[in-house]
């Protein structure tokens, strides 16, 4: 009976502590946002090794958090967890010497996000281990309408590009996504999308479904995915000619695949094709 009740009380305590475990407000740097009804986090206190932003302080709501962060000496792990009602989520991981301070993992986002840019850099020393990492699925974030990162290890290895992050009044049109440098394994771009890029040196990539609605390919979009060898292309694609001249350069294209992509305007290399005198020609027109 006692044991019994030594088990409840811990697991009591587990759920309470679990419950109320958000930071308190000093252990950030904050400001009012400019439209002086909300705050936005800019930056982390004291050391800590996890951060789990509050949605209100001082009863103003937490919109938006927008932070340069290297993470701290002698702590190699840092969890950060986002509040419900966030609208905004910037991280930026630069260098210090040689690498980052510290390993950064970030919560499942929230679905109220409209924007979200996760930006690090690519480890060189080991290009299979990550400075960031993203838990969770991004595909009930329905309210973003951009989505940026670079060199970010997603636990979700299968995406899909929605339609919404695009900006047609560009002209060539404006992608508003990138996950150049991840560890995507498989990617489907979403019926309506008009571009297709955001993927280069992303090594783990293998499978590509492209749109019917295809318009321009970016200019590096899968550059270097050395092992991208599975590109599904609808029959029903009338692309204008692309822009990427260097969209597939570094892939696993087989030759069929090859030839379909010819076919819905893209002028480009593929695999390790030389930018040779006619390749030039092809790709920019005669000088």
């Amino acid at each position: 009976m006692k044991k019994r009740f030594v088990l409840s009380f811990v697991t009591f305590l587990i759920i309470t502590m679990c419950c109320f475990a958000v930071n308190p407000e000093k252990d950030f740097n904050y400001k009012l946002a400019d439209d002086g009804e909300s705050i936005i986090i800019t930056g982390f206190k004291n050391n800590l090794n996890l951060y789990d932003i509050p949605s209100e302080i001082e009863e103003i709501p937490v919109t938006a958090v927008d932070i340069e962060f290297l993470g701290f000496p002698d702590i190699p792990e840092i969890l950060i967890k986002l509040p419900d009602g966030l609208k905004q989520f910037t991280l930026v991981q630069t260098y210090s010497r040689n690498a980052p301070l510290s390993h950064i993992t970030v919560d499942v986002l929230p679905a109220t996000l409209e924007k979200c840019k996760i930006r690090t850099q690519k480890n060189k020393k080991n290009p299979e281990v990550f400075y960031i990492s993203l838990k969770g699925s991004i595909k009930k974030l329905t309210q973003v309408l951009e989505f940026q990162t670079d060199c970010v290890d997603f636990e979700e290895k299968s995406i899909t590009v929605r339609k919404e992050w695009q900006n047609v009044k560009y002209r060539p049109i404006k992608a508003m996504y990138s996950f150049d440098s991840s560890n995507i394994e498989e990617v489907i771009f979403e019926e309506g999308l008009q571009i297709v890029t955001g993927f280069s040196n992303c090594l783990k990539l293998k499978r590509v479904t492209l749109p019917s609605t295809i318009k321009v390919f970016g200019t590096d979009a899968f550059k270097f995915c050395s092992m991208l060898s599975e590109v599904t292309v609808p029959e029903s694609v009338e692309a204008e000619k692309s822009y990427g001249s260097q969209a597939f350069y570094g892939t696993s294209l087989p030759l069929k695949t090859q030839v379909k992509l010819r076919k819905i305007g893209y002028p480009g290399l593929f695999g390790n094709e030389w930018l040779s005198d006619n390749i030039w020609e092809r790709v920019f027109g005669k000088s």
